[in-house]
């Protein structure tokens, strides 16, 4: 009988450790918010280089995504898993704020509350 209460009791604090570990972790559906994020941010970095590729060529920050020949760079322009496009916007004189809906908050990224970072483009 007392055999019967330890395997029971083992039993009931590994599923009790279990949980724990689901709650503390976020489990896998966090694990998978936190990947497709990662992907936004990538995104987001590859408008960043094509716009600061076009801004050395033009002289001038731009804030058209679209690849030129000196750019061929052909960046991902909207949400793959939404199919919301991403947003571009000029940050005078010299910086480019973009944005995109992210599923998990901005602790610890380079965005703000509001899905956007801004990246200075340094004309050369």
């Amino acid at each position: 009988m007392a055999r019967r209460w330890a395997v029971h009791g083992l039993t009931v604090l590994g599923v009790t450790v279990l949980v724990a570990g689901l709650v503390a972790t976020g489990g896998p559906g966090q694990g998978r918010a936190e990947k497709r994020d990662r992907t936004r941010d990538n995104d987001l970095a590859q408008i960043e280089t094509l716009l600061d590729c076009k801004a050395q060529q033009a002289g001038q920050v731009v804030v058209d995504p679209t690849p030129t020949e000196a750019c061929p760079m052909t960046p991902r322009l909207a949400d793959p898993f939404t199919a919301a496009p991403y947003r571009v916007e000029l940050v005078p004189p010299d910086s480019v704020r973009l944005c995109a809906d992210f599923e998990q908050p901005a602790e610890m990224s380079l965005r703000d509350e509001a899905g956007c970072r801004v990246g200075r483009i340094e004309i050369r």
